[in-house]
């Protein structure tokens, strides 16, 4: 049995979808008892619990054999900090009291040792904890999210711009969430001896003005980068529903990858998908 946590979310759904599809025995941990359905009609064992329980946590690791393993994003209104770690704390402990013969830990580019940097310290610390378990492991780290563009859809097709952060002529190395997701499906399918870790990115780098390009593909209109300068960060994401602590983290996040304080993995995987591709189908899916 193979389990995968968050499967509601891109990178876990395309997991689960290809262990499904190599007839593998799948549970699914989701958080919200109305995405139980849609799993079990394509064929998986559905565990509907919140992963600070640790017990219950324990229990379904116990049924398996493999895992996937991703931290939830705690909500930005909240110190995430601190909830992203107790989140980490709940899912290594809950490995430790099982038996898995092998796991796969989604991380990211640049995760660090910095108790305030957003995901790129909790994720240095569910690498570190997830070593310490001494279960055989594959960690991936993901570049930039396409899907972090997934908001200027409606914004790009309501006004024609959209917010970055990012400086408009910043190359960054981005990747299509199920392209991680096939990489990770791949890992934990793959004998236990094969371990390490695997960085990921896209066909190549884009900018925030080549994602304007892209969004105007999609949408068919003119399409414009609204930058935003580095000192108005934090208030960005206070207007955005973060609290000041979390404000606080994000913002310096952001700075750490535009600054490229961060090791750049030299020869990283290719996923096959390119930005434009990764926006039309998201796209295609909010239209249904």
């Amino acid at each position: 049995m193979d389990l995968v946590l968050g499967a509601s979310g891109h990178v876990s759904g395309t997991v689960a979808r290809r262990l499904l599809e190599q007839g593998r025995a799948v549970t699914v941990v989701v958080h919200c008892p109305e995405q139980a359905a849609e799993w079990s009609a394509r064929g998986a064992s559905v565990a509907v619990l919140d992963v600070h329980d640790t017990p219950a946590l324990t229990a379904a690791f116990c049924k398996a054999r493999r895992a996937f393993l991703l931290n939830p994003p705690a909500s930005p209104s909240l110190d995430v900090d601190h909830e992203e770690r107790r989140t980490v704390h709940s899912i290594l402990r809950a490995v430790q009291g099982a038996s898995l013969e092998k796991i796969v830990v989604q991380s990211t580019c640049g995760a660090q040792d910095n108790p305030h940097c957003g995901d790129l310290g909790s994720l240095y610390a569910f690498e570190q904890g997830a070593r310490e378990t001494g279960v055989p492991l594959c960690i991936v780290r993901a570049a930039y999210f396409m899907s972090n563009w997934f908001g200027a859809l409606s914004t790009a097709q309501q006004s024609g711009v959209f917010s970055s952060l990012l400086p408009k002529d910043f190359k960054a190395p981005m990747v299509a969430p199920q392209d991680v997701g096939e990489l990770a499906a791949r890992l934990l399918v793959a004998p236990v001896e094969e371990t390490g870790v695997y960085n990921i990115e896209g066909p190549e780098p884009y900018t925030p003005e080549d994602v304007a390009t892209a969004l105007g593909a999609v949408l068919g209109r003119h399409v414009t980068v609204d930058e935003i300068p580095r000192p108005e960060w934090p208030e960005f994401y206070r207007r955005n529903g973060f609290c000041p602590e979390a404000a606080r983290s994000y913002a310096t996040m952001t700075g750490i990858f535009v600054d490229g304080r961060y090791d750049r993995p030299s020869t990283p995987l290719r996923g096959a998908t390119d930005l434009q591709t990764c926006l039309r189908h998201q796209a295609s899916i909010s239209s249904r």
